[in-house]
Parts: C-alpha cells; structure tokens; sequence
C-alpha cells in the first residue's frame, strides 16, 4: 500500500514546486525499507522499490545516492534475471547516466549489447559525446552510425528519434557527408513535430551553418532566414537560439554583400546573449569577435576597434 501512495504522491510532485518534491524523499526511502523487511533483500519486489528510489533520486541531481539505489537494483536483478537481462540492462543504464564517464563506458559498452534496440540506441548515443571527450572521433562515428542503423532496422529513419541520431552525426563529420544527414534529419523532425517546432528551427540552422561551409550561400541563406523566423515565433525574440541563427543569417548576408542587414543582426545576437548570459560571457564574446572581424573586412578598423575596447579584447596579431 505505501507503494501506492507513493506513485500517486509523485504524479502529484509534477504539480508542485520543486522544494516539495525534494520533501517526498523519505517516502521512498521508507518504501524501500519496507520491502527489504517484508520480502528480504534479495527479492524482485525490492529491487522495484531500490531502483523507484534511484530513479526519483537522479531527478533531484543526487548522483551519489542514485547511484547506491540503482546498484542495489541491479544486484538482485543481476542475480535473479540474469546480466543480460532487459529489465537489469535499462538499470544499468540508469546507473550510467548518473555516473561519470569514466565509471560509465563500460556500463554503456554492456548495454550496447542489449538485444532491445532502445536500449541500444541509447547506450550507443551516450557513447559517442564520452568517446569525442577522448579524441576518439572514428568510435564516436561508428557509436553513432550503429544508432542509426539500429533505428532504421526498428522502426525507421521517419521515426521520431531519427533527428537526434542523425545530427549528432552530421555534427562531427565533413560537411558534404553532414548536409544530406540534416536535410534527412530535418525531413523526419517536420513529420514528427511539424514544420514550425523549434528544434526543427535549430537543424534548419545547423544546415545553414553546414551549406556555407561548402559555399552554398542562397540555400544557406533561405534556412537560416526561416530558423530565425520559426524561433522568434517559438520561443520570443530575446532567445539565446535566436541569437545564433541571427548569427549565422548574418554570415549569410555577408555572402551576398547585404552588409547593413547583416551588421544589424550581429549587434541584435550581441544584446541578446549579453542580457542572457552577461557581457563579458565566453558566448558573449565570441559574438562581439565575429562583429569586429565583420567590421574590419568592410575596412572600418576604428569601428572594429571600439569593439574590441568595449568587450576587452583586442584583434587577432595585435
């Protein structure tokens, strides 16, 4: 019964503040505590109360005590289902996600080898970011390639998570190879979500980002110019998001000598990003860097310069 109440208190915390669901600990520690002493500690019942526990603990940012909850979790289940398990693999994964990478390669590399293709996925998506912190980007690659080929075996690159997978994998390959796989992600993610959803908007935006690399400019424009329309209509105008699109829109204008527009939109991605994350903020001035170089390409250095002053940096060589 106290089970019960607990799962009906934590659909209940979705409509609480934050302070009172942090409060709802101790009902699932006594949960758990209950099912130890009423069916010992090797059975599946407590392991269900071990890894509710750890589940809840994980959304409270309490890695340790998640971890400690899951691990327990996995014992019995190791035990009574077996390591390879469907049931001890998705703990195992959250085990994972609440450990650092180190602890948590090999524990992604068991789950990799789970026959549920969810599962898979997953483990291989988390993969990838811990093997690029390495420098391993050809395993990061092939994490991300037997995603996707698992995705498309199970249920198909219209799918709803193929946007995910397919652009993390255009985000570390060359942009010739990355373009087809954002035109394919930003195809599914407009069946899935609809044409005006946000995230479509940030692929749209990456696909500009990728299409001027390779010198594309008129479709690197007509996207960035829609990401910038669809996120201002999304999420408002003061969006940090907005403020990269407008960047990459400027770079954009630039190709096409529409130089007022584009200056106009780097001071705009400026004053977004520095009331979001303050002036002197690493994104900040990247942002002002990219409006002194736009300055000093147009030959109006004492612009440039007042810039740089304003933000404290000073030119490339200087």
């Amino acid at each position: 019964m106290l089970l019960v109440a607990v799962t009906a208190l934590c659909l209940q915390s979705a409509f609480l503040p934050q302070t009172n669901v942090a409060a709802l600990r101790p009902l699932y520690e006594q949960a758990l505590a209950r099912r130890r002493a009423e069916f010992g500690p090797g059975d599946l019942r407590t392991a269900q109360a071990a890894r509710d526990l750890g589940l809840f603990l994980a959304g409270l940012k309490e890695a340790s005590a998640a971890r400690t909850a899951l691990q327990e979790a996995i014992r019995i289940e190791e035990h009574l289902l077996g390591a390879a398990d469907r049931q001890t693999l998705a703990d195992l994964a959250e085990l994972a996600a609440v450990s650092n990478p180190a602890e948590s390669l090999p524990l992604w590399k068991r789950v990799a080898l789970s026959g549920d293709a969810e599962l898979a996925i997953r483990a291989r998506m988390a993969l990838g970011p811990i093997y690029l912190s390495t420098g391993n980007r050809a395993a990061a690659t092939a994490a991300y390639r037997e995603a996707l080929s698992l995705l498309e075996t199970a249920s198909g690159l219209d799918s709803a998570g193929a946007p995910a997978i397919l652009s993390a994998l255009a985000g570390i390959l060359e942009a010739p190879e990355a373009i087809p796989l954002l035109l394919r992600a930003l195809a599914a993610g407009r069946t899935a979500q609809g044409p005006r959803h946000p995230a479509n908007a940030a692929l749209e935006n990456s696909l500009a980002e990728r299409l001027l690399e390779v010198g594309r400019a008129e479709e690197a424009l007509r996207a960035a110019t829609d990401a910038v329309a669809i996120l201002q209509e999304a999420l408002g105008e003061q969006h940090p998001l907005v403020a990269r699109a407008m960047l990459t829109l400027a770079r954009a204008l630039e190709t096409q000598r529409e130089f007022p527009r584009a200056e106009r939109l780097y001071l705009l991605a400026i004053e977004i990003d520095a009331t979001a994350y303050g002036q002197h903020n690493a994104v900040t001035l990247a942002d002002a860097r990219l409006l002194a170089k736009f300055l000093r390409a147009q030959g109006r250095a004492g612009d440039a310069a007042q810039v740089e002053k304003r933000f404290g940096f000073t030119a490339p060589g200087k």
